[in-house]
């Protein structure tokens, strides 16, 4: 097994070197497919460039391809046209397996390896797992945990591509899905994406540049702005599509994410 893994990139890259260290051993190959300009024309951060040649110095990124978003589409086109060109990437580079990956998501180390090992015993062609949701700092996650699942590694086989909306098993990102045959579903106690999906430097970054500002989503982003900028521990979050409110937890910084 020769695996690949491409980072969609725009924003959020102050999470990027701790989300690479948190599956560097475990994988072989990384890129990362960039834009310098979001999906509604705005400019990226001035710390991102310098940040990418840093981490490529530092051989934590093998490749970068800075894409160029096309404006007049809607997100999700860029998302997923992003996403087939980090796949072609780790095909060209002999990958026997995919994973689409975004800044803010983590693995532990001993996970990923038992994904691996399942993976290549069982033969499986695709996997996913559940998440754990962590809001506004790396030590405090959301209760109860989100329902929904992320898609994880894919057999790279002839002709594979992700297809926006395609069928799959579990309710998944709807640009990382993939035909599959044989797919595995692992439980909580097998494998879990940390999402740092609350935890950014200014969260309104996420919230201008996100492929839901499309779908008619402005006026939840919005709420969800306000309630991260009075929030304090003891109350409770208010976020998501649609906007429900969540328990906060305090937990450990296990990945060490700092800025």
């Amino acid at each position: 097994m020769k695996v690949g893994i491409s980072y969609n990139l725009f924003d959020g890259e102050e999470l990027l070197e701790a989300s690479i260290k948190s599956v560097r051993d475990n994988v072989d190959y990384i890129s990362i497919v960039y834009q310098t300009e979001s999906n509604f024309g705005n400019p990226c951060s001035p710390d991102l460039i310098p940040l990418l040649e840093e981490l490529k110095n530092k051989k934590l990124i093998d490749e970068l391809y800075r894409y160029k978003p096309k404006t007049n589409q809607r997100g999700h086109y860029n998302e997923i046209t992003k996403r087939n060109i980090g796949l072609s990437l780790s095909q060209g580079r002999g990958c026997t397996h995919h994973m689409a990956i975004d800044s803010d998501e983590f693995y532990t180390d001993s996970q990923f390896k038992y994904l691996k090992e399942v993976m290549d015993k069982e033969d499986y062609d695709a996997c996913a797992c559940q998440m754990v949701t962590y809001y506004k700092e790396p030590t405090y996650i959301l209760d109860p945990k989100e329902s929904y699942y992320v898609s994880l590694l894919y057999k790279i086989k002839s002709g594979c591509q992700y297809i926006m909306n395609h069928d799959f098993p579990v309710l998944v990102d709807p640009t990382r899905r993939m035909k599959s045959a044989k797919c595995k579903i692992f439980t909580r106690k097998e494998i879990e994406m940390h999402h740092m999906s609350y935890v950014r430097k200014d969260i309104s970054i996420k919230f201008q540049n996100s492929s839901a500002v499309s779908d008619g989503y402005t006026d939840s982003f919005n709420l969800m702005k306000e309630h991260y900028d009075s929030w304090e521990l003891g109350k409770k979050a208010v976020c998501g599509i649609p906007l429900r409110p969540f328990n906060v937890i305090k937990t450990e910084n296990i990945f060490n994410v700092k800025w």
